[in-house]
């Protein structure tokens, strides 16, 4: 079988190369051939990458790509000397890109071939109706279908869990395209972010013990949120409900589990800002006494958050945060002193600590003093 198949292509190589040739000597002018006659020689390029396909045998499905795009070329340029024209004319050669994968996964069960079949099969409906259909329907046709072999993957193996990836975020991004034209711009972000949440949350419920997941899954649900929120309040309104939609999952975490006891930190900052947010509605613009009144709010919720985890310190290693806390109590009530000024001041002060903090550090530290040992009894 191998020697007919070097045979075989030998004498097609010396055919080539004596057209090629006799082009480059004068005897023949490939240029000056009609545009009917490509039609012939396409279609004979075909047959002889067909019959070398035989030849080499029917599992090198990989020569079919050769034999099926040159019979799609043969098939176009006749269609043109027909004065046929469209989109659809470039569909021949997606297909015949196609078929040879399909033919391959019928032969090796590969399914791997499925994903590039699949593809260039829609691309090649794609084609044909893109005359007759609009962008948006197209670009949500070709995403939706595309989703869909990754599927069948996960489907045909449920250890490839891996595939559902892509399909998923095929599926969202083919169905963001078709509401594009029809459904408000703030709806389709909500939609894209909680579609973005939902596969962190699946895996939370499919293995509990994957807390993280959780996070982001709350994240880019409550990020969801906001587009729809903008629809139905002001932006300060908007703003202050982020700020406590972003502690609640914090909140949650803090309260359920013991070990989340670092929750508290994130959570206390974001409501604390949000408490800021909402008292900045009922204050006068202009106003430099009440800038550093809403300075001093937001610290002292800071300070104050460390300071429950400092009331904790029995049970948790939580020792440290008197230090933090320490020190947002006294620049909040410095603050509320200030007023406008508290920022003038708020340089000097942390001058004033890092100095403190570097000398602390250069004291020689004092000897432990000796244990005294243990009285007999």
């Amino acid at each position: 079988m191998k020697k007919t198949a070097n045979l075989f292509w030998g004498i097609a190589l010396i055919l080539f190369s004596a057209v090629l040739l006799a082009d480059r000597l004068g005897y023949i002018d490939l240029s000056s051939i009609s545009t009917n006659a490509w039609v012939f020689i396409f279609g004979g390029a075909a047959i002889l990458f067909l019959l070398g396909y035989f030849v080499n045998g029917l599992r090198r499905w990989g020569m079919l790509f050769p034999t099926l795009i040159f019979a799609a070329l043969s098939l176009t340029v006749w269609l043109i000397t027909r004065n046929i024209t469209g989109a659809f004319l470039g569909a021949p050669i997606l297909a015949a890109i196609a078929l040879p994968f399909y033919v391959g996964f019928v032969i090796r069960r590969h399914w791997g071939l499925l994903i590039p079949a699949w593809v260039m099969t829609i691309l090649t409906i794609i084609t044909l109706m893109a005359d007759q259909v609009v962008g948006t329907l197209i670009g949500a046709l070709f995403l939706l279908s595309a989703a869909l072999p990754f599927l069948i993957v996960f489907l045909a193996n449920g250890t490839r869990r891996w595939a559902l990836i892509p399909a998923w975020v095929l599926f969202i991004l083919g169905l963001v395209t078709l509401l594009s034209d029809r459904v408000n711009g703030n709806l389709i972000g909500a939609l894209f972010l909680f579609a973005v949440a939902l596969p962190f949350l699946v895996v939370y419920l499919l293995d509990h013990s994957r807390r993280w997941a959780l996070i982001p899954a709350a994240v880019m649900a409550i990020l969801g949120v906001f587009p729809l929120l903008s629809l139905l309040l002001s932006g300060d309104v908007t703003g202050a409900v982020g700020m406590f939609l972003f502690s609640l999952p914090f909140f949650v975490v803090y309260f359920r589990w013991k070990e989340g006891w670092w929750a508290l930190i994130p959570a206390g900052i974001f409501a604390s800002i949000g408490i800021v947010v909402v008292c900045s509605m009922f204050v006068p613009e202009n106003q430099d006494l009440w800038n550093g009144i809403l300075t001093g709010i937001l610290l002292l919720g800071m300070g104050v958050t460390f300071g429950l985890l400092w009331l904790r310190r029995a049970t948790l290693p939580t020792d440290w945060s008197k230090y933090p806390a320490g020190g947002l109590l006294l620049a909040s009530l410095l603050a509320f002193i200030l007023g406008k000024d508290f920022q003038d001041y708020c340089a000097v002060v942390l001058l004033a600590v890092g100095i403190m903090l570097i000398v602390t550090g250069l004291l020689p530290k004092k000897p432990k003093e000796p244990t005294p040992p243990a009285n007999p009894s």
